[in-house]
């Protein structure tokens, strides 16, 4: 889920659904499994990089977690949205706080090399002219439902939802069948649950851009 909070590990892809309630209370009785898949809260800041990336609809990014202090350095890729109700994008996900070879994200953008340091990969993006032009803040708490097989999200950010709360529900997928099929599953779970007249289909990045660049 780009999101927002950084990929920690990679996915072939990503079919998820939003939307946002008042309070989580609120969420919460929306879906009665949400509050019980919900780990504890974490913080995160991230930055969305190269522009001529974002406006061919695709998503790079460079997370911090948590956003100050000893830090965990991410980058993060999504490819082309491909999906109807949800949205569906091939996703890579690598942690690059001591460093990377051979990555795979780097590769996309036709950069290639071994890089010894966070520090070295931002560099060479900046080189690149894939420098950073959003960033925002937030507040997640992850979760996992096994009985669904889905992954859930309670993630709070001011800059682009206010005081609300956004739910996100992902499933995952490893070729283009399974990521139909899995949105099939969302389309029919959000009908079942009754909130398909909330979902939000602009991504967090898309909505971030809304409200930097109005």
């Amino acid at each position: 889920m780009m999101a927002t909070a950084p990929v920690e590990e990679t996915l072939a892809y990503e079919v998820e659904i939003r939307f946002c309630t008042s309070t989580a209370d609120e969420a919460y009785a929306l879906l009665p499994f949400l509050r019980e898949s919900l780990g504890p809260e974490k913080p995160w800041s991230t930055q969305i990089w190269g522009r001529s990336v974002f406006a061919a609809g695709k998503l790079l990014r460079v997370g911090y977690v948590p956003p100050s202090g000893p830090q965990r350095v991410y980058l993060g890729y999504k490819g082309v949205d491909e999906g109807a109700f949800a949205n569906i994008r091939q996703e890579w996900g690598e942690e690059i706080t001591a460093g990377i070879g051979d990555s795979a994200i780097l590769a996309q953008l036709e950069i290639p090399g071994q890089f010894a340091s966070a520090q070295a990969v931002i560099d060479r993006l900046l080189a690149a002219d894939h420098g950073p032009f959003m960033d925002f803040t937030g507040v997640d708490r992850l979760g996992y439902v096994p009985a669904l097989a889905i992954h859930t999200k309670l993630m709070r950010c001011p800059k682009i939802i206010g005081d609300q709360v956004m739910v996100e529900l992902e499933l995952s997928a490893t070729s283009k069948e399974e990521a139909m099929a899995a949105e099939q599953r969302l389309q029919q779970l959000a009908d079942e649950y009754g909130i398909t007249d909330r979902l939000i289909r602009e991504e967090p990045p898309t909505l971030l851009y809304q409200v930097s660049f109005p």
